[in-house]
């Protein structure tokens, strides 16, 4: 039996009856007594419909019957509340849609659109997404716990960059995470504070803490209401959450802040790995004082005294051989000693002592080491300052290309004339811009010996003598012609190619060439009657000179001072004379910034001369076609192209530097396998490590180190290379080497020549 609200038909009573239940209320209160028994969902469905006015759509897998059992009467709000309940406990959930609640099976429910309830509106059984703010938690560390708290189909994810959960539940198990998620972030009591350290680095208590920390991590515990992050730029902590979690992190912070063991004596030995122990001091010195130093110059101020050396003086860290002092800004007395050598010799393996405001700092070169004597509080400072300059600093390859490429042509042709008589006198048309003149043949003949065979070498080309001399009445006449003709064309194609490793920030210089001596004076003194003369000599280095300062930027970029200088003496009548010595320059000094394997151009030279002479006697040389039997034409022209490339490689690391190392190695290999004019094979080894001898690895396990031609050859001589100790070779003493019958014994010395002997099959 049911009873229903009022206005129902009976039709309405008798469609009831199936569901074996009760709708009974009073006219004027508007209650409802609902119990049903094995009643069919749908149909439930459609009187809640009725008696709350909401707009239902039923999903089709939406099916079952539901038993209801309620023993007082309820509102129209109470049978909407109770109808959610049957829903969640026969799996179905409704999903509010505008003005419409879907009834979907609870497994469809994340891909049915829940709505976003974003002002926390909405209540009881409905399925919803709700986004919750972190305050001092990660999100991803609460997922974990809250998970397993959640119906399966129910939604929960992080959202780290803006520290926040995003779930999708039902309205009321949302508002039960809220509670849980509230006091895990712990957002009650969430003050920040900073605890100051005095004896130790922020970086380290951060780690101390963690340690002794029972989740094993402070800066974001799970579950914690503190998080830690440690300042280093001023060494303090900076300590966020409840009160009573800050006072026991600063207590502990407190018990651990004190001064290290190590650190009561006040006294610490810095064993460098890549820097200078005696740069590294000159830098503390300024750091301590307060003034500017300058690695490798001769002062740091006008009233400090300095490490480095000076070209008069190679003490190093001392200014005489007693030492001095002087007063600082500050009031502080320095004082810097050199000690184990003196003033006036080249002894590099000493000991450089500064001491100031109670500060000592000794560098000592011999093991490359810092011995530091300070306040525990300024010895912390001074280890983070050494730890800091004390890195490996990067290397810069730096390879030049002087590409020079060269041609000249050139034209001669000249007649010259002689008529006369020896007893009286000579006439003669005389020309200078081809080959010989006349003139000086002439003269070079009346000297004899080697005069006239150094005139008859200025004959250039091909020259031809035409003439007759005759004997009559006791004198005699001649008469003759020289004709010199030369054509001339020469090319030349030139590379250079140095190349030069050196440190970052460190100044590189290779020279290739000759030392070329330069007379710059001479005199002549009297003693006894006898007069001496001599001449003063400067030698300069001529060939090519690079000269090379690299500094590594950000992102690989490098900023270069280059100096490029290609010089050559020029050859004077095909010999160098020691006198009147000129040189060619040609100098590039400029500053340029690259990328790391970058090949970019410096600049360059590009000549082009044409020169045109004629000397011709006035008149005869204007007469058509014997014109030219009273003319000497020279027409030259030469053609030059210079230009130098730089190509700089940045190496990192000790890696790098065996694979260059293994790269030019096998590059000079390569060149060097060739036969010598006495058919003997000259060969290095394949790998550079076994130059220096390798007792585990000889020819008999490795072939491909000495695989020498079977071929007999007709002369068998020891060949002299370059190498030291390789596997199985014959070695004699440098001194007086001479070619020998080649012996069995083998010897290892560091200061020998090794020889491979070839023999016959």
């Amino acid at each position: 039996m049911a009873n229903f609200a009022h206005k129902r038909s009976a039709y309405g009573v008798f469609m009831a009856l199936p569901l074996l239940a009760a709708l009974a209320f009073p006219a004027n209160a508007q209650t409802w007594k609902i119990n049903l028994r094995d009643a069919d969902l749908t149909a439930f469905v459609n009187e809640v419909a009725d008696i709350t006015g909401k707009n239902f759509a039923v999903d089709p897998r939406v099916k079952g019957t539901v038993t209801v059992i309620s023993n007082k009467e309820l509102t129209r709000d109470q049978v909407y509340d109770l109808f959610l309940g049957v829903l969640n406990v026969n799996g179905v959930v409704a999903v509010p849609s505008g003005n419409t609640i879907k009834l979907v099976p609870d497994t469809n429910a994340r891909s049915s659109g829940t709505p976003f309830d974003s002002r926390n509106r909405i209540r009881g059984e409905l399925v919803v997404t709700r986004v919750i703010w972190l305050q001092n938690t990660n999100p991803s560390d609460l997922i974990p716990a809250i998970r397993p708290l959640m119906p399966q189909y129910a939604h929960l994810a992080a959202i780290p960059g803006t520290n926040a959960l995003i779930v999708s539940d039902r309205a009321e198990n949302i508002e039960q995470i809220e509670k849980l998620v509230s006091t895990l972030d712990g957002t009650g009591d969430n003050d920040m504070e900073a605890i100051p350290l005095r004896n130790s680095q922020a970086e380290e208590i951060i780690g101390l803490v963690d340690a002794m920390s029972a989740t094993g991590s402070s800066r974001d515990v799970r579950g914690s209401r503190v998080r830690l992050i440690a300042d280093a730029r001023s060494n303090r902590l900076l300590v966020k959450g409840d009160a009573q979690s800050r006072k026991r992190i600063r207590e502990l912070v407190q018990m651990l802040d004190v001064v290290p063991a190590d650190r009561l004596g006040g006294l610490r030995v810095f064993r460098l790995r890549h820097a200078s122990a005696k740069n590294l001091a000159q830098m503390l010195q300024g750091l301590v004082t307060g003034q500017n130093t300058s690695s490798g110059s001769n002062s740091t101020s006008s009233n400090t005294s300095s490490f480095s050396n000076s070209s008069n003086n190679t003490t190093t860290g001392t200014t005489s051989n007693t030492g001095s002092s002087s007063s600082l800004g500050s009031g502080a007395s320095v004082n810097l000693t050199g000690l184990g050598s003196n003033s006036n010799n080249n002894n590099s393996n000493q000991l450089s002592t500064f001491t100031a405001g109670g500060i000592s700092i000794i560098a000592d070169e011999t093991q490359n080491a810092l011995i530091v004597k300070a306040e525990p509080a300024l010895m912390r400072e001074i280890e983070s300052a050494i730890d800091q300059l004390d890195s490996r600093r990067s290397q810069v390859l730096i390879e030049a290309a002087i590409v020079e490429v060269s041609g000249s042509t050139g034209e001669q042709l000249g007649i010259q004339w002689a008529l006369g008589d020896l007893t009286s006198g000579v006439g003669l048309i005389n020309f200078s811009n081809v080959g010989a003149s006349l003139a000086q043949l002439g003269a070079g003949v009346a000297a004899g010996g080697t005069a006239a065979a150094s005139v008859a070498n200025q004959l250039a080309g091909a020259a031809i003598a035409l003439g007759d001399v005759r004997e009559k009445n006791g004198q005699t006449n001649f008469y003759g012609a020289l004709i010199q003709a030369l054509d001339s064309n020469s090319k030349a194609n030139l590379l250079s190619v140095p190349s030069v490793l050196t440190l970052d920030n460190e100044e590189a210089h290779i020279v290739v060439g000759q030392n070329v001596p330069f007379i710059t004076g001479s005199a002549t003194l009297t003693s006894g009657g006898t007069a001496s003369p001599y001449q003063t000599v400067e030698r300069k280095d001529v060939g090519l000179t690079l000269k090379v300062i690299p500094h590594i930027g950000d992102g690989g970029t490098i900023r270069l001072e280059v100096e490029q200088e290609v010089s050559a003496v020029v050859p004077a009548n095909n010999a160098i004379s020691k006198t009147d010595i000129t040189t060619t320059k040609r100098l590039i000094k400029t500053a340029i910034l690259a990328e790391d394997q970058q090949t970019i151009v410096l600049g360059g030279l590009i000549q082009d001369d044409n020169t045109s002479t004629t000397q011709a006697v006035p008149g005869l040389s204007k007469i058509p076609v014997l014109g030219r039997l009273f003319r000497s034409d020279n027409d030259s022209h030469e053609k030059r192209n210079l230009l130098v490339f730089l190509h700089p490689t940045i190496i990192r690391d000790g890696q790098s530097v065996n694979a260059l190392t293994q790269k030019r190695y096998g590059q000079v290999r390569s060149l060097q396998l060739i036969l010598d004019p006495n058919g003997n094979i000259t060969r290095l080894p394949e790998q550079i490590d076994r130059i220096y001898g390798d007792s585990t690895t000889d020819a008999t396990t490795n072939p491909s180190m000495n695989t020498i031609d079977k071929t007999p050859v007709a002369i068998q001589r020891a060949v002299t290379t370059p190498v030291i100790n390789p596997p199985v070779v014959v070695v004699t003493p440098m001194v007086d080497v001479k070619p020998a019958t080649p012996v069995t014994s083998t010897t290892r010395d560091g200061n020998t020549v090794i020889q491979t002997t070839i023999r016959s099959e």
